[in-house]
């Protein structure tokens, strides 16, 4: 963490107030179930939680410090706040600005994490592995940007963070705090519609990346030929450069986009037979869970786990890489889309209608629709093992997608 861990510092920074001995702690951990000796808990509320309700576990498990909005009577040094969610942010501030190397920032409406694997990857080949950090997980909102930097080091000299949003003004909020040097927009397609209302909402709200990549950055994005006033007035006086929507596999798109602004960026040196060999080397090696990862199911079937997220953008995607693929039997297992608002239901049916030229059988799990074929069949989420056991074999793939809140994960456990 680029920060003294002395708690009179920390307060200095967070403008709170230390009660007890000062003292050094290892790190910040705001959960219990993680939590190592010598850390410092921050009790954070959540919309289910409250981690003040934690502080006593926390304190048996070895907790050197705490950070708390109310007064402890425990005998243990703590740090007292008005708003912790606010204590965090101040941290993320001052470690943003401590940092001196340079910033990749991702966002769009698919493919982010990948690509931020994929930029991880070709620097690391480049500079060295403990040179260069990455957002983990898909930590992309408020709280997972704050908790990424609190994990940078003074040994990172380049970082590759992605961003999320599903309210306007969040990309903006989380860019303006990230200050990125150069950033990266892989699409602009229909998620998060109920709140970003249609595809221009989404190219507004993506965009706002670029108004905040740092002067003389470079600005590279994939997009219909309609966004590109606004794409050009966000970017206005960074170097920005569209990338071509070939048809081309997911990886190819992600990997062209990740060497693309790191050539332009960085301008290392990489010859065209290295480039093709690092781009094999790290299609075999990368895997993102939940996101078009193979698995081998009962009886050698092949499971796709998808189930991370979906819209109906990333549904036909993962439809075109499954038609590359050879099977003799190839069945859907598609959960709900969440957030595409008004136009929920039409754009349901569509998927639904296009799954038909692709799979044998499409099993919607947990939701209607008027859209009717033999090889459809409407179930809930306890009948899938039922449905598609009788399938299992060698010859058999199997594709389980839905939005990350029907919790897709959970029926593939049980295939």
């Amino acid at each position: 963490m680029l920060l003294d861990r002395k708690l009179s510092k920390i307060v200095k920074i967070t403008n709170s107030k230390l009660f007890g001995k000062d003292l050094v702690f290892k790190r910040i951990s705001t959960d219990t179930r993680t939590l190592k000796k010598g850390d410092l808990f921050l009790a954070l509320k959540g919309e289910n939680f409250d981690g003040h309700d934690f502080i006593e576990k926390a304190i048996s498990k070895g907790a050197s410090s705490i950070v708390s909005e109310k007064d402890l009577s425990f005998k243990i040094s703590y740090i007292k706040t008005k708003n912790n969610l606010l204590f965090l942010k101040k941290l993320a501030e001052q470690i943003r600005k401590n940092f001196k190397g340079t910033i990749f920032a991702i966002t769009g409406s698919n493919g982010k994490t990948s690509t931020k694997e994929i930029s991880f990857l070709i620097l690391s080949h480049i500079f060295g592995k403990k040179k260069i950090f990455k957002s983990p997980k898909n930590w992309n909102n408020e709280l997972g940007l704050y908790f990424s930097l609190l994990e940078l080091e003074s040994n990172h000299n380049y970082a590759v963070f992605e961003l999320g949003t599903n309210f306007p003004g969040e990309i903006d909020a989380l860019s303006k705090l990230l200050k990125p040097h150069h950033g990266l927009i892989t699409n602009i397609g229909r998620s998060h519609l109920e709140f970003l209302k249609n595809l221009e909402g989404v190219a507004n709200e993506k965009s706002e990346l670029f108004k905040n990549v740092q002067k003389t950055g470079f600005c590279f994005v994939r997009a219909q030929d309609q966004f590109r006033k606004i794409l050009f007035d966000k970017a206005k006086g960074k170097n920005l450069i569209f990338l071509k929507n070939d048809k081309k596999e997911i990886f190819d798109l992600n990997f062209d986009a990740s060497i693309k602004i790191i050539e332009a960026a960085l301008n290392p040196e990489i010859s065209a037979v290295e480039k093709n060999k690092l781009k094999n080397n790290i299609k075999k090696i990368i895997k993102v869970p939940g996101r078009m990862e193979q698995k081998v199911g009962p009886k050698n079937t092949t499971i796709i786990d998808d189930s991370y997220n979906a819209n109906p953008d990333s549904f036909l995607a993962a439809f075109n890489e499954i038609s590359k693929l050879s099977f003799k039997k190839k069945i859907c297992v598609m959960g709900k889309m969440g957030e595409l608002g008004k136009n929920s239901t039409q754009l349901h049916d569509s998927v639904i209608k296009e799954s038909l030229n692709y799979f044998d059988l499409i099993f919607c799990v947990d939701f209607e629709s008027k859209i009717s074929d033999e090889k459809i069949k409407y179930i809930s989420k306890s009948e899938v093992q039922k449905h598609i056991k009788g399938f299992f074999g060698i010859d058999t793939l199997i594709l389980f997608k839905a939005s990350r809140s029907v919790k897709m994960e959970s029926v593939i456990k049980l295939a």
